[in-house]
């Protein structure tokens, strides 16, 4: 149909309309019925084209405000009775979930005379704001307005009148108590700004990590202060390691009547949304739910119908909980000959078979134990896994788990290597004690699908070297022995060298959470405050650091400046220092001033800091006569004899005293010359006698005299002599028999010069083959030795005397293994710990210098 037709028929529609023929006469499906399907497309097109009306977001919103002013106009005029206009000039907007709902209070505003206001585009409008709670962001936007709680719409309508608004006003107090009824949480502190003198108390008073390292402490502590019968490499052992079944949540869930640990999903934590998951049970676990993940993650994973029950910590009953557990292994009828305590719920006991006519019997050991642990806690339940090696006591207990006990040693395995593969093919790779993320992925960065211990076992069956090429040398022969069901040389210490395993070997304290800082003056007041709590806890042990380190997070250039977690740290870049203190020191001062220089160093911005991590390393027990002043400290200087003694000896025996003398490097010095004054020289009252004109005369002689006797050859002699002394004296210092350092030796050799002639022998046997790879590992642990204690001077007397060899000896030897093999030693391990070490108290702190050949 041509467009002529279709405009014919739309005429003649319209005619029809305007002679006012009613449906009946014209008939729009027989007039549509004669187009084709293009002209219907385009005639609804056009139809609908000319109808629509294009609208502004102003023109829409208003229009919209208009049509709801018409229906709320139309609900007053529909309840057929006149209520009294109670909210007569009010205009109010609701902001979130309210009880009564929205709906009923927007009828009840409407009913009384009130204006609802249902989009909050302009706040002057508005005179009322009603709310339950309000987010940190909510109140700031709403201090300067009223907002009240439902119940003044409520009662206002239930007494017919208008009450006053801020008898209903939403405070901080009341939505708090409003939030605990939803939450179950600790309770919030006031003290959450960390410029506050008390944040750090309360901050460790609600830190679930600060408890556990406190306790788990003492614990330590005092295991190693009672007794205990320490096993010997070849003993049979019988290893049980204890553990308790989602410790935290267990004891929360045992305060609770209404949850059950076996029904529902329960999560100990601070808050809700954004607060990160401590503990959760196993029917929790079920659902995908894991320890550190947030809560509105968590309730994420569960299927519609089922809550989530979340519950605070319980530290009071964790800590008695705990005190019990230790009582049951204490007293248990077969006494333990070792009680390790790994953390508050977990522990390894270890029992020696000394071939007694009537063994252990393990079973029993572990049935009586669950038993007897799940009465006295009052309903919290064990596992435990038993073997004769730490590792696969470890493995056993993950099969255990939850709520059992599983016995298997290494000789039931090696017995049938069948079940040893079937045991190996349980576990992923990580269920390995020490092995984590990153080496699993060095490990399938050679073989894509290595999923369990077996494929692992099989994969580097016979292939140590390439195990060890992936992820190290120490971490390749651990792992290898641990798919043999052998524990590695560090696991061993916790049994047969457990003092030293278990001693303090650092102190630190991290903060992550509600760090905001305006100025430099607040962060120095905050160290401060940290120092002191270490410095503290440091004199509680009797101990005293050499080194501390500063680690600091820095919030990232594009990572918003409020992360969604509240007062989290979020997305940080980790900056650290470590400083040598020289000596080891447990003074606030030294300590405090030194880490506000490190900050300084580390050069963050005070408002983008978001965390702060201070930790005393290398820690040593302080003696009873150390802990006196050390300014007690008598230092060996070089002695001295003065001349007139030596001088006045018999003749006959002088030579015998001048060789002794200078075997013991003891220096003669004269005497020290008598300050003259006028009066020793000349009479003072002729002095006064004399005329003014001839006394002035008089004391110029006497200075012209003391300049001709005290010529500039003899201070330059006297200046010689006193950077000579100073040489001997710093030589006496690293090098003498009466040095400051305790002597480290080698091959035996306590003297420098010595060991500075074994080795130069020893680098002129071994230039042409080059020495032996545990001759320089041993060598290289001397040097170590030598940068810890701080002698870096000597270590820079052993480069300059291997680098001045293979100067020497380059034409020679040049291409020969050995030399080469010094070459890279020199310049790989010897050269790199002088820079290491380049500022110490030998060296001027400020100055920046690096060691080459």
């Amino acid at each position: 149909m041509d467009d002529d037709k279709l405009l014919a028929i739309l005429e003649s529609s319209q005619e029809g309309e305007e002679r006012g023929l009613g449906p009946e006469e014209r008939d729009p499906a027989e007039t549509l019925g004669r187009l084709s399907d293009d002209a219907l497309i385009e005639y609804m097109t056009n139809l609908s084209q000319g109808a629509r009306k294009d609208f502004t977001r102003e023109e829409y919103f208003r229009d919209k405000e208009i049509k709801q002013r018409e229906r709320d106009e139309a609900t007053r005029a529909g309840l057929g009775r006149a209520n009294a206009p109670i909210f007569a000039g009010c205009t109010i907007y609701i902001n979130g979930y309210t009880k009564p709902g929205r709906l009923q209070l927007h009828e009840m505003i409407v009913s009384y005379g009130g204006k609802f206001q249902h989009y909050l585009l302009a706040k002057k409008k508005v005179t009322h704001i009603v709310a339950t709670n309000l987010p940190l962001k909510k109140r700031l936007e709403f201090r300067n307005y009223r907002v009240v709680r439902p119940e003044w719409i409520t009662e206002s309508i239930e007494q017919q009148k208008l009450l006053p608004w801020q008898d209903y006003a939403l405070s901080w107090d009341q939505e708090q108590r409003s939030l605990q009824l939803k939450v179950a949480s600790a309770p919030v502190s006031s003290a959450v700004d960390c410029k506050d003198p008390n944040f750090l108390k309360t901050f460790f008073e609600n830190s679930r990590l600060h408890h556990l390292s406190n306790w788990k402490a003492d614990l330590r502590s005092r295991f190693l202060s009672e007794g205990f019968n320490k096993p010997s490499p070849g003993d049979a052992l019988s290893i049980f390691h204890i553990d308790f079944d989602c410790f935290f949540a267990t004891v929360a869930a045992l305060g609770c009547e209404s949850c059950d640990i076996n029904r529902d999903p329960i999560v100990v934590c601070h808050g809700s949304k954004s607060s990160d998951i401590a503990s959760c049970n196993y029917v929790a676990r079920k659902y995908g739910i894991r320890n550190g993940m947030w809560v509105s993650r968590a309730k994420s994973l569960l299927p519609p119908g089922v809550e989530l029950v979340s519950l605070p910590y319980n530290f009071k009953e964790i800590e008695e909980k705990s005190k019990i557990f230790y009582t049951v292994l204490k007293e248990y009828k077969i006494k333990f000959d070792l009680i390790l305590p790994i953390s508050i719920d977990e522990a390894v006991c270890v029992v020696i078979d000394h071939h007694t006519p009537h063994p252990i019997d393990r079973d029993e050991i572990c049935r009586e134990l669950r038993s007897e642990i799940w009465k006295r806690t009052g309903g919290c339940t064990v596992s435990i896994g038993c073997s004769n090696t730490l590792v696969l006591a470890r493995l056993n207990l993950k099969i255990a788990k939850p709520n059992g006990y599983h016995i298997l040693t290494q000789q039931q395995l090696v017995e049938n290597e069948a079940d040893w593969h079937s045991y190996l093919g349980k576990f992923q790779i990580d269920d390995l004690p020490g092995i984590g993320y990153s080496i699993v992925s060095k490990l399938r960065s050679l073989r894509q699908h290595l999923n369990n211990l077996l494929q692992l076992k099989q994969y580097f069956h016979n292939s140590l070297p390439l195990l060890q090429k992936c992820v190290g040398k120490k971490t390749g022969s651990k792992i290898l022995m641990y798919l043999h069901g052998k524990d590695d040389e560090e696991s061993s210490r916790m049994i047969f060298e457990p003092e030293s395993f278990f001693a303090r070997k650092s102190l630190s304290i991290e903060i992550n959470w509600g760090i905001r800082f305006d100025t430099v003056q607040e962060i120095d007041n905050f160290i401060d405050t940290c120092a002191d709590y270490l410095v503290q806890k440091l004199q509680e042990m009797n101990k005293r650091t050499s080194q501390i380190t500063l680690k600091v997070l820095r919030r990232c250039a594009d990572a918003p400046i409020e992360p969604p977690k509240y007062l989290g740290c979020g997305e940080c870049d980790a900056l650290s220092h470590n400083c040598r203190l020289g000596i080891p020191t447990s003074e606030l001062g030294v300590i405090a001033t030194e880490l506000k220089s490190t900050f300084r160093l580390l050069g963050c911005p005070p408002k983008d800091l978001r965390g702060v991590s201070i930790q005393f390393n290398k820690l040593i027990e302080v003696s009873y006569d150390q802990n006196e002043n050390q300014q007690r400290l008598k230092l060996p200087f070089q002695k001295t004899l003065n001349f007139d003694v030596f001088d006045n000896l018999p003749s006959d025996v002088k030579n015998d005293f001048s060789k002794e003398l200078k075997r013991r490097n003891i220096v003669l010095t004269s005497s020290p010359r008598p300050k003259t004054s006028y009066a020793a020289t000349y009479e003072e009252k002729f002095m006064e006698e004399l005329p003014t004109q001839i006394r002035n005369e008089v004391k110029n002689d006497l200075r012209i005299n003391r300049k001709i006797t005290r010529t500039k050859l003899s201070e330059l002699r006297e200046q010689n002599r006193k950077k000579k002394e100073s040489i001997r004296n710093v030589r006496a210092h690293l090098l003498g028999h009466e040095s400051l350092f305790e002597p480290i030796k080698f091959q035996k050799e306590s003297r420098f010069k010595d060991i500075c002639r074994i080795v130069m022998e020893w680098f002129d046997a071994t230039l042409i083959e080059g020495p032996h790879e545990k001759d320089l590992l041993l060598f290289e642990n001397y040097l170590d030795k030598l940068s810890d204690s701080n002698r870096v001077p000597l270590i820079l007397r052993f480069s300059k005397l291997i680098s001045v060899r293979l100067n020497l000896k380059s034409n020679q030897y040049g291409q020969e293994a050995g030399f080469q093999e010094w070459e890279q030693f020199l310049l790989k391990n010897v050269i790199p710990k002088l820079n290491k070490n380049k500022h110490t108290f030998q060296t001027v702190r400020k100055l920046d210098i690096d060691f080459d050949i």
